[in-house]
């Protein structure tokens, strides 16, 4: 089993994401200072998260974590990581570009088009997830480990499917996903957590801690829920 974070302290704020030239100095996990000084190239963008919200900085300027927040959405953080009781579908996140992103609608739902890590509370009730579900399909889920492999049937009009109940999950183990059109088989690593993480930022942790970079995505789209203006420089 793995343990969950710690919820990060107040006077910190966590690194979930960079892009930009200055990337490599702001890894997801990282944590700063609330009086840092960040300076950042032009292209940057810094995603920070504490327990005041999350905040978007986008370079070039110099700037620090502690200026005004978009304020932690606790209904959306219920809507991707709470139980099915008060669980709200996300569907789709429209980009600032107009585009539309589909995305899960739980974070512990497994996107099959992303090999990534997995972290899940419990691997009795395993959920597979799709963008695309105007048509019928058939998933053969295999275990690295020995071989052994199962199919699943999608139909038509589903945009989720329970993991086959024969095939245990198990933490550590990989697993080949895999249907006719996939350009390859996705790979996933279950990774078991002995608990939810209670707040965003340890919700934020613990993903990044144990590499589970989609469920990540799908956190960050919810936090940043209805979409924020960047942070102005203070130079």
């Amino acid at each position: 089993m793995i343990a969950s974070s710690a919820t990060a302290a107040a006077a910190e704020a966590l690194v979930v994401r960079a892009l930009g030239p200055s990337a490599r100095s702001f890894p997801a996990g990282k944590k700063l200072a609330d009086d840092a000084r960040i300076t950042l190239q032009a292209n940057d963008t810094l995603v920070l998260l504490d327990s005041r919200g999350t905040r978007t900085l986008r370079g070039p300027g110099t700037f620090t974590p502690s200026g005004p927040a978009q304020a932690n959405n606790r209904s959306a953080i219920a809507s991707v990581a709470g139980g099915p009781a008060r669980r709200a579908r996300i569907g789709a996140v429209r980009n600032v570009g107009g585009a539309t992103d589909v995305r899960p609608a739980s974070i512990w739902h497994v996107d099959v088009a992303k090999s990534s890590n997995v972290c899940l509370t419990d691997p009795a009730h395993v959920t597979l997830w799709r963008a695309d579900a105007t048509k019928p399909v058939t998933l053969t889920v295999t275990r690295a480990s020995d071989g052994a492999n199962r199919t699943v049937q999608w139909q038509a009009g589903e945009p989720t499917v329970s993991w086959p109940s024969d095939l245990a999950v198990t933490s550590g183990a990989q697993y080949r996903l895999n249907w006719g059109g996939a350009e390859k088989p996705t790979v996933v690593t279950f990774k078991t957590l002995a608990a939810e993480p209670p707040e965003p930022e340890a919700m934020a942790s613990t993903l990044i801690e144990n590499d589970c970079d989609a469920q990540l995505d799908v956190l960050i789209a919810a936090l940043e829920r209805p979409a924020m203006a960047a942070a102005t420089p203070e130079n």
